[in-house]
Order: C-alpha cells, then sequence, then structure tokens
C-alpha cells in the first residue's frame, strides 16, 4: 500500500510539474510590449507559461556563450543570430520585422533638428552601448555612413538597452538619444526626429528557435504561434514588419 502512495505521489509531482513547464525566451530590451502581449495570449490559450529576459542583445548572446540556454532567442538584429548560429546554438531564425532607428529628444525641446545636430557641443547625447545593445552597433554604421565623427559629440551616457536611452530622454537628464521608431512610438514622451532614408541603417529582427531548447514540444508551439501572430502584433506597437 505504501508503495503504490508513493507512485501515485512521484507520478502526481511529475505531471504537475509538466503541466507548470514554463519557456525562458531572450529577447532584445526594445521588443518587450509585443513580446508580453504575444506571450500572454498564447500562455490563455495554451496553458504554458512563457518568461521573458529582456535585454541588450549582446548582453543576451554572451549569456548563451557562457552556457545558459533559452528556449528562443529574439535578438534586436541578426548579428548575435549569425554569432551564435556558427557557434552551434541556434537552428533556425525567421526575420518578422524591421527595427527603423530615430532621434529623441525631451517633449518640447526643439534644440536638435536633425542628425548633424548631435555635434552641437552643448548638446548631451546618448547612445547605445556597441558591445551590449543592438542599437549602439546601428549607430555606429549610421555615423560612419552620415559622415559624423562621434568625438564630436558631447556624448554623456553609454546605454545597455535602448529602454534605458528613452528614459534618460523622458526625465531629461540627456537632449538626445537615437532609439528604435517603435520604442518612440511607445513613449509618447519624447518628441521624434526622422533620419533620412538614404543613410538610415534599418536592422532585422529575427526569431530564432535554439538547437536545444530545454522544453523542445513548447517552444515549437510558441515558434509557430510567433510565426503567425507577430507581424500583427508588432504592427500595432510602430514596428514595420515582415508578412511571412
Amino acid at each position: 500500500m505504501m508503495k503504490k502512495l508513493f507512485l501515485l505521489f512521484v507520478f502526481l509531482f511529475m505531471t504537475s510539474n509538466l503541466s507548470a513547464a514554463e519557456l525562458l525566451v531572450f529577447a532584445g530590451a526594445g521588443m518587450r510590449i509585443p513580446l508580453e502581449e504575444l506571450g500572454e495570449n498564447f500562455s490563455r490559450e495554451t496553458g504554458i507559461e512563457v518568461a521573458f529576459d529582456f535585454d541588450g542583445s549582446g548582453r543576451l548572446g554572451s549569456k548563451m556563450l557562457m552556457g545558459i540556454r533559452p528556449d528562443l532567442f529574439i535578438p534586436g538584429s541578426d548579428k548575435w543570430a549569425l554569432k551564435l548560429k556558427k557557434e552551434g546554438l541556434i537552428d533556425d531564425c525567421v526575420a518578422i520585422a524591421h527595427h527603423t532607428p530615430v532621434i529623441i529628444t525631451p517633449q518640447g525641446d526643439h534644440q536638435v533638428q536633425s542628425l548633424s545636430d548631435l555635434t552641437l557641443p552643448e548638446i548631451e547625447v546618448a547612445l547605445g552601448d556597441s558591445r551590449s545593445a543592438a542599437i549602439g552597433r546601428n549607430n555606429e554604421r549610421l555615423f560612419a555612413l552620415a559622415g559624423l565623427d562621434t568625438t564630436k559629440m558631447n556624448i554623456v551616457a553609454r546605454g545597455i538597452n535602448v529602454k534605458q536611452l528613452v528614459s534618460w530622454v523622458e526625465t531629461g537628464n540627456v537632449d538626445a538619444a537615437i532609439v528604435w521608431r517603435a520604442d518612440a512610438v511607445q513613449s509618447e514622451q519624447v518628441e521624434t526626429i526622422s533620419i533620412p532614408a538614404d543613410i538610415n541603417q534599418i536592422d532585422i529582427i529575427p526569431i530564432c528557435s535554439l538547437r536545444t531548447p530545454a522544453h523542445p514540444e513548447e517552444a515549437t508551439r510558441f515558434w509557430q504561434y510567433l510565426l503567425a501572430n507577430a507581424p500583427a502584433i508588432f504592427s500595432k506597437h510602430g514596428f514595420k514588419a515582415i508578412e511571412l
């Protein structure tokens, strides 16, 4: 009798753990709002919980190289996707949306009207850290194409992710920053200045499946759900979606 009760306990314990399986998704900080909506919708439909670790793509990629394995990886650009694929960690990637950079300033502040105004000595600028955030690497390409020297800018801070940059501008701690358009739209507390299309550098947002996810079946279901639903949700939140 005791043996049967013990086996029943073990069975119940194991099945309860299986039903409580939680997916871990590494994702760029600039995609928090659409991905949280997608995760909540997926959980309601399937009962599978989704936990996100939002940060700069470089910081997330470095975690994976150190041995931390999410179930899916959604970086802010394809640079880290390609790097981790070469390392044998990523199985496949599908592009779902574009990131487009814009300049933002505090509401009502019109000191900055163009990209070249970022070189004015009185303008305190915050930029993304190129080692940690996709927006930082994007800006390096952008400034090179625009012929702007960052040593001529009054750069007072480097952000580890795009949300940090938005926060600094919203609070007036800096006069300007370059962030993704979607983050500017979501903020509603900043002025937005477009960057000319002929020099702007657009980054692709991929959804990447892992070679060895902790929850293969659940990860595949969420992957398929994202491919079907992410373009519409991303469009709603200011991204330029790629129709699959």
